[in-house]
Order: structure tokens, then sequence, then C-alpha cells
């Protein structure tokens, strides 16, 4: 196999002042790299090579601007071993191409079938999966800074067609990014500017082979359909679809950096974390943010939320939130994956983790004669039959008719209660504060109170001075438990 530069003649791009000699393709990509600094004079790049035509074709680009920006070119390639001898066959064909180039090869191959058959799941994830851990292990054991792929503009287009089709969590289509953090460097992206069309006729002009994975060609791959059946009845429309696509995503990925910036500066000023680990959200401040903005900042949080995990979230559930955010009133519990919860009471919500099931309930009516359940784990027992025994905590109450009914709810902000031995009210917060109360728990914890609203106990905590463990005549007994 020869080196991947040959031909020579008319289809170079000649510079007199330089001297250089560019084919035009390569000119539109190294145009693309300076617009976009994607690369630095220097650099270590590790080339993804599949041996396709679109990551040879990246090779052979990378490899003639290799000394203008005195890169240092290494090629990494992985075998999935789905294709035996065929996969077998594509490794080999990149180490030659990498020796004939003089360029460091690294390959490896994954045990995908071993993963799928002991755990089953999607084989083209486990690819990803093991593909970009090898990818990652190379970088930094040999200090590539940055990673290249050959991504192009019809993958770009297909992208954001699967994203419309299926429907995107992101608020924009922003597409393939140019360029994210990865290892211990980053993954660029220089072919997003030309089409498959153009790679095609520059692998064609150096005479340079390739090879063609038939898994490409199978329709059982939504991405495989997109390009074969749907890709091309745009192009019929319009021949010029991929660029369009390129310059429409380049637009949104331009808007929502500005737009993700602007959300960073409303979560911190929206978003508090306590010392558990609680992020806590101040809905009525959060519902004066323009909607734009209002679910890139629960993404941002949830993204936080969710720092070391890869959870799939689906968009009725991010629906559900945004609605939980968007109300003052009342309480309201939200499972949310990995056993965390959304907690409404009123105007705040906590985004959390607990061992069980918390309980919410807007404002609970007692009935006599039998057990209510009222938060927090508590449930009551109200009775006037004196001789009703249960083994429960008990108290005795003197209750008028104008403080009837009682009523049962979670605390508000200002809260505060008559206790025993105190000449002026405390307040609830700081009752919690006192007796260790989580912050999980505060805002469920079960309050009750008289038809007046006024606090006459704070359940399992402290009651009002009418409340006796002995009795003195009082008309009305309470039973207090908690599972």
């Amino acid at each position: 196999m020869g080196r991947c530069l040959q031909k020579k003649g008319p289809y170079f791009y000649i510079n007199e002042e330089r001297g250089e000699k560019m084919l035009p393709f390569v000119r539109k990509v190294k145009n693309y790299i300076d617009k976009h600094h994607l690369i630095e004079k220097g650099e270590r790049l590790l080339v993804a090579c599949s041996g396709g035509a679109d990551s040879v074709a990246l090779v052979c680009a990378l490899h003639e601007i290799q000394e203008e920006y005195a890169l240092q070119i290494g090629i990494v390639h992985t075998d999935h071993q789905l294709r035996e001898e065929e996969s077998a066959q594509d490794m080999q064909f990149v180490e030659q191409l990498a020796e004939s180039l003089q360029l460091p090869f690294y390959g490896t191959k994954i045990e995908v079938p071993h993963r799928v058959a002991q755990e089953g799941g999607n084989v083209q994830v486990i690819c990803r999966e093991e593909r970009y851990a090898y990818f990652e292990s190379i970088m930094a054991q040999y200090q590539y800074q940055k990673l290249v792929q050959g991504h192009h503009a019809d993958d770009q287009t297909e992208t954001v067609l699967m994203s419309l089709m299926r429907g995107s969590l992101t608020p924009s289509i922003t597409g393939i990014p140019r360029t994210r953090p990865f290892s211990i460097g980053k993954i660029i992206r220089p072919f997003l500017c030309v089409t498959k069309e153009e790679i095609l006729e520059y692998v064609h002009l150096l005479s340079q082979s390739f090879r063609h994975d038939p898994s490409n060609d199978k329709h059982t791959y939504t991405r495989n359909r997109v390009r074969h059946k749907v890709v091309p009845l745009l192009k019929e429309e319009n021949p010029q679809i991929s660029e369009s696509i390129r310059l429409f995503v380049e637009k949104q990925q331009q808007d929502d950096i500005l737009l993700q910036t602007m959300a960073k500066e409303k979560y911190e000023q929206l978003v508090t974390v306590d010392s558990e680990g609680t992020f806590i959200l101040d809905t009525m401040h959060f519902a004066e943010v323009p909607i734009a903005l209002q679910r890139r900042v629960v993404l941002l949080l949830l993204k936080y939320l969710y720092i070391n995990s890869d959870i799939l979230l689906n968009e009725r559930l991010i629906e559900s939130i945004l609605s939980a955010c968007n109300e003052h009133e009342g309480n309201a519990l939200i499972h949310l994956p990995n056993a965390f919860f959304l907690i409404r009471h009123y105007n705040k919500i906590q985004f959390t983790s607990s061992s069980r099931e918390l309980e919410i309930s807007n404002k609970i009516v007692i009935q006599e004669d039998s057990w209510q359940r009222i938060g927090a784990g508590f449930s009551i027992y109200l009775t006037k039959n004196l001789e009703k025994h249960f083994s429960d905590e008990k108290w005795f109450v003197q209750l008028e008719n104008d403080l009837l009914p009682l009523s049962s709810r979670q605390k508000a902000d200002g809260d505060r209660i008559q206790v025993k031995g105190m000449s002026s009210p405390k307040k609830v917060s700081r009752l919690f504060i006192d007796e260790k109360i989580s912050a999980e728990e505060r805002h469920v914890w079960p309050l009750l109170v008289n038809r007046n609203n006024d606090i006459i106990a704070v359940i399992g905590l402290r009651y009002e001075e009418r409340f006796s463990k002995e009795y003195n005549g009082q008309n009305y007994v309470m039973y207090v438990k908690r599972k």
C-alpha cells in the first residue's frame, strides 16, 4: 500500500506565495479547522480509524497537513469481533495504513459478543462503550491531547433528523458537536464541513482503498434507514440539504452556548445545596424565568444531581418536573430514577434521595375515631372515647368546639408554636434544627393545627400546653404512632 498523497496535477490548490500544493478538499477541511481553532501547532492527535472511507480520508487529510502543524499523529482501531474474519481484516488493513504512513498504531480486540451473552443489552451501545473506553485509555497512556473522529456533514443531517423523529430532551437541536471534552483532552470532528460525496471523491482522487462494513447497509438500524431512505428524498428536493443543516446546527450551537451561560447564572441564583447534598429550588423566582431558560436550569440541576450516573430521562418526566416547579401551592412528590425524589412544599422544591418513600399530603382534616396517616410515617387517632386504649404514644387534650376540626399540614414560612416553659412562641424551623430533623424531612413533617390554622403540635416533637400525659378532665385523647 502506498502513501495517501500521490496524485499531482490540476487537482491541487496552489498557493504561489507559499509554494504549497493542497487538494481543494484538504484546503476546505483546513479552513474549517482554523476557523474553529480545532488544532494547535505541535499537538498530539489520536485518529480513530475503522478502515471505512470516512476515517481513511481523515487519516490522509491530517497526514497531508501534519508537517504544517508539526503534529504527532497516532491511529487507533478496535475490533468488535462481530464479523469474525472480516473485522480481523479491517484491523489488519488499518495497521498496514498506519505502517505505510509511518504512524503509530494502537489496536485491540473487544469482547463484545461475550459481554452481550453475559449481560444482554443493545449491541451498538455496548460497542460504543467499549470502543470509547479503549480510546480513553490510549489517550491517557500516550498523552494524546485530542481524539479525531470522521463524522461528516451527512452524519450531522442524519443526527438532526433522528433527534426530531425521536424527540429530544435538549431545548434545541444542536446535533453532533465540533468538539467536546474527553479523557485528558478533547474530541474534535474536522470533517463536519464536508459531505460523504466529497469524501468519496477525495479518496478516489488519491486512488486510496478502504474497507466496507456490510452492517451499514442493513435497515435494521434506524440510522441506516434514515441514511438510505430519508436523506436521499431530501437531497432530491434540495441537493445542498447537508450544507443547510450544517449551517442551521452551527447557529443553534451558537445560540445554545449563550443560553447555557445564562441558564448557569440563573441556576446559581435559584438553586442552593444544603450540607446533606439536597438541591433546593425557589419556585416563586423560578416562575419569573423565561421558559427557554427554565428547561435548561432543570436539566443542569439534574446533571449535577446525577453527576456520577448515566441516567436516561424521558420527556414526560422532564415535563412533570417543569410543571411541579411552576406551582406554588400545596405539595407534590415525583419519583426520579435511582431512588431520588422531587418534593414540593408550597414554593420550595427539594431534589433529594431517601432510603424510604417520602409521603406528601395536602392539608388533612382530622376525622375522629379512625387512624389517619398524616405524613413522614406518622398516624394519629383522635377520640372522645377515653376508654379506648392503644399501646402507642398517648396525649390527653381539651378541645373546645371553636377549635375544631383539627387538621394536619406541613410547615410554612414563619410558623411558630407556643410550648411549655417558654414565654414566647418558638419558630418551627428552629425546633427542627434543635431536634436535628433532616432537611429532607422538615418539609414533610406534620403539624397539627386548629380551626384558625394555629399550630398546637409538631407531631412527635412538641405539643402545646393544652396537651398532657396525665388525665385531668380533658375531653379528648390522641394516640400517635410512627411506622
